[in-house]
């Protein structure tokens, strides 16, 4: 039986909160690999800020954060941003046209996976 913050999506028995880690890593390791080690693809600045503090959110003590709301409410609304950032990418990528080469395209395939998985689990996560 799965627990309460568990709900059966279309990946199988995971929870929303760890579907929007699971993305924001991928976003974050598509910036590590093929940004700042093979220069071949960008990832924009918001999606790696919002990707770092949906990582970093839940391991701290976040007693302030948590006097407003719960934490989960906090990642859902980070994994929206981060979906639509990755939205506002894909559009500036078709239109530059940085898929000139094969690092570029998995690099940006890896960060658009990320996006996809951060929106499906803002829409499983109970808030």
């Amino acid at each position: 039986m799965a627990d309460d913050n568990t709900e059966t999506t279309g990946i199988g028995n995971v929870s929303g909160e760890n579907l929007i880690t699971l993305g924001a890593l991928l976003v974050l390791g598509s910036w590590i690999v093929f940004e700042v080690i093979a220069e071949e693809y960008f990832v924009t600045t918001v999606a790696v800020v919002l990707a770092g503090a949906i990582v970093a959110l839940p391991r701290f003590d976040v007693g302030a954060i948590t006097a407003v709301a719960p934490v989960s409410a906090f990642l859902t609304a980070g994994a929206y941003a981060l979906a639509l950032s990755g939205v506002v990418e894909l559009v500036g990528d078709v239109q530059f046209e940085v898929f000139d080469g094969a690092a570029a395209t998995i690099g940006a395939l890896v960060a658009y996976a990320g996006y996809v998985l951060a929106f499906l689990g803002a829409r499983s996560a109970k808030s």
